[in-house]
């Protein structure tokens, strides 16, 4: 093999390794992304409950305001 391959084949590790740890900032960058991609899938689980306890609240709110007014309604009519 010549020098100049040799320095031809050399040249092209570089590219490829340069390659490699472009993929690699890639790939790591996915990863990261992935785990914030769980962490707010939590999140949003969380806040899915909290809500759901909020609606079931507002329900019981609801109903206590109409047993309220039934009360008042009574009162009144007396």
């Amino acid at each position: 093999m010549s020098e100049r391959q040799i320095l031809a084949n050399q040249a092209k590790v570089l590219r490829n390794q340069t390659k490699l740890l472009g993929n690699q900032r890639k790939l790591d960058q996915v990863i990261k992304n992935q785990k914030e991609i769980k962490t707010n899938q939590a999140t949003i689980l969380t806040n899915q409950s909290k809500l759901d306890q909020v609606l079931a609240n507002q329900k019981r709110i609801e109903a206590n305001q109409a047993k309220i007014l039934e009360n008042q309604a009574k009162i009144l009519s007396r």
